[in-house]
C-alpha cells in the first residue's frame, strides 16, 4: 500500500492524464464490440493501431530532424484523444494523414520563442477542417464525441461509465495543472449557454459529457492556456462564449475551431502584454 501511495505521488499530470484516456479508450473498444459486434471491435483497434504507428513514424521523423528533446509520452496522449473525438465510422486515409501531419507540424514547427501558439489536437483537427471548407474533397474531420458518450447497461439502467473518469480527472488531474479556474468557468457557462439556445438537442447527458470532456481534457492543456487565475477564469469564459456562437451559426466543429481561435488570441495577448 506504502508503495503504491509513493507511485502515484511520482506520477506527473501527464502521467494521470495519460491513464485517464487509456481507461476512455479501453471502455470505447468494450462499447463497440458489446453494440456493433466483433467485426466493428476488431475493426476499431486496427484503426486504433494504425493511428497509433503512424503517430509513432512521424515522431521519430520529426525529433531526429528538429527537437531530440520532445517526449513521446505526450504523442501518445495527442493520438489517445483523437482516437477518442474522431468518428472511426468514416477513416478517410488522406483526412486522417492530414490531421496526423498537422499534429506534428503544431508540436514541432508552430512556436514563438520555443512555445507552442497552438494545442497541438485543436491544431491538426482545427486546420483540417478549415482545409476541408476550401477543398471538398478532403472532407470535414467528423467530430462527434462518441467515444466519450459511451453507456453500459448496469442493472438494466444505462449508466454513462465514461462519467466516472472524467469527473475524477476534473478533480485530480486539472488539480495537478492548477487549472480549475479555467476549467469550470468553460463548463458551467457552456452548459449555461447550451440551455437557453437548446444545444441539448434531446440528449443532455451527451453535452454535458462531451462539454466536461473538453473542459477536462482540452482547453486546460498547460502550454497553450493561461496560468494565472483571473486570465483563467476570462479565457474559460470567452471560449465558451466563442464555441457556443460558432455552434449557433453551424461552423463545422465548432469546438475545435473555437479553441484553435482562442490560442491564436491568446497568443498575441501574450505578445503584446510582454511588449509593454
Amino acid at each position: 500500500m506504502k508503495k503504491g501511495v509513493e507511485l502515484f505521488k511520482k506520477l506527473t499530470a501527464y502521467d494521470h492524464f495519460l491513464v485517464f484516456l487509456i481507461i476512455l479508450s479501453i471502455l470505447k473498444i468494450t462499447d463497440v464490440f458489446i453494440d456493433n459486434g466483433k467485426e466493428a471491435g476488431l475493426h476499431f483497434i486496427q484503426l486504433g493501431a494504425a493511428l497509433f504507428v503512424i503517430s509513432s513514424l512521424l515522431f521519430l521523423a520529426f525529433k531526429y530532424g528538429l527537437d531530440k528533446r520532445k517526449k513521446y509520452k505526450h504523442v501518445l496522449i495527442s493520438t489517445f484523444i483523437i482516437l477518442l473525438v474522431l468518428s472511426h465510422g468514416d477513416p478517410a486515409p488522406l483526412r486522417g494523414l492530414l490531421v496526423m501531419l498537422f499534429l506534428f507540424v503544431s508540436k514541432f514547427l508552430i512556436k514563438y520563442k520555443k512555445q507552442n501558439i497552438f494545442n497541438p489536437v485543436v491544431f491538426a483537427i482545427g486546420f483540417t477542417t478549415l482545409l476541408a471548407m476550401i477543398i471538398p474533397a478532403i472532407g470535414i474531420p467528423p467530430v462527434d464525441w462518441a467515444g466519450i458518450d459511451i453507456s453500459f447497461l448496469i442493472f438494466d439502467i444505462s449508466f454513462p461509465l465514461p462519467i466516472i473518469p472524467i469527473i475524477l480527472a476534473l478533480i485530480f488531474n486539472v488539480a495537478r495543472v492548477r487549472k480549475h479556474p479555467l476549467a469550470l468557468s468553460f463548463i458551467a457557462l457552456s452548459l449555461l449557454l447550451g440551455f437557453f439556445i437548446n444545444a441539448f438537442d434531446g440528449n443532455y447527458l451527451a453535452y454535458i459529457i462531451s462539454t466536461v470532456f473538453i473542459g477536462t481534457a482540452i482547453i486546460v492543456e498547460p502550454k497553450t492556456s493561461p496560468s494565472k487565475t483571473r486570465e483563467q477564469i476570462i479565457y474559460g469564459i470567452a471560449m465558451a462564449l466563442v464555441v457556443v456562437g460558432f455552434s449557433v451559426v453551424k461552423i463545422p466543429n465548432a469546438p475545435i475551431m473555437g479553441l484553435m481561435l482562442g490560442n491564436m488570441v491568446y497568443f498575441l495577448y501574450k505578445r503584446i502584454k510582454l511588449s509593454k
